[in-house]
């Protein structure tokens, strides 16, 4: 489904990925995990056009995305759950769900959408009308999550979505994570920093260090392997 191929990125001078290629096949849950800094995000935001790359290439559903812009992307099929939520602060609940759904035309399928997102979610359905800024951390981020949702994703890209959130609330999104996953294929690439519980969820990992995948494999493995323990796991 994605094929990001020797890409190089750069902030001003900072030369911050230096030839990342990884893939993501179609119902395939990959993580990406990486100390801070590592280009983890950086990585994501090239995929979803926010930060093109000078060179290299990403492709996806077999066409090159070099000339899209991120709308277009989203209007495919690709969509990026930002780090920080990043939802609308003044707009209530409802309304911000909508905003997902700002490229589609189809009525009756939005609201239904909307009704499943509340039903995954129920704090959401509770505070339809509230603003979004009044919500709490793991609120906002089951919003930022239903909201990534009403865009339709064929391909989901969360970036760091436990940060910052209670274990209670992690756990329900993660489980909702698997859960369309298993139900209904989705397919997602997944920044976490959390590596533990990023591996338990996916079936494949790359780790990135200092702008360059160093290892990839099955997620079993990256968590059995001394390396990976050592350096992101705490054992």
């Amino acid at each position: 489904m994605l094929s990001v191929s020797d890409i190089h990125v750069y902030y001003g001078n900072i030369h911050a990925l230096k030839g990342v290629s990884l893939e993501v096949k179609a119902g395939e849950i990959v993580t990406l995990i990486g100390a801070n800094g590592a280009g983890k995000s950086t990585t994501l935001r090239a995929i979803a056009g926010l930060n093109p790359p000078r060179s290299g290439t990403i492709a996806y559903l077999g066409e090159d995305l070099a000339r899209d812009t991120t709308p277009q992307r989203v209007g495919k099929g690709l969509v990026l759950c930002p780090e920080g939520r990043q939802i609308f602060a003044n707009m209530s609940v409802a309304e911000n769900l909508r905003i997902g759904a700002y490229l589609r035309k189809d009525r009756a399928g939005i609201q239904a959408d909307i009704e499943r997102v509340y039903a995954m979610f129920p704090r959401l359905d509770e505070r339809r009308q509230q603003r979004g800024g009044t919500l709490s951390g793991g609120e906002q981020q089951m919003l930022a999550v239903g909201r990534a949702i009403l865009s339709r994703p064929r391909l989901l890209i969360l970036d760091e979505p436990s940060l910052g959130l209670a274990p209670l609330i992690v756990k329900h999104i993660f489980e909702i994570l698997a859960q369309l996953n298993r139900e209904e294929k989705l397919t997602i690439l997944l920044v976490e920093q959390n590596a533990r519980l990023a591996l338990r969820l996916a079936h494949r990992a790359y780790v990135i260090e200092t702008g360059q995948i160093t290892m990839s494999g099955a997620a079993t493995a990256m968590l059995a392997d001394s390396r990976v323990q050592d350096a992101y796991l705490g054992i």
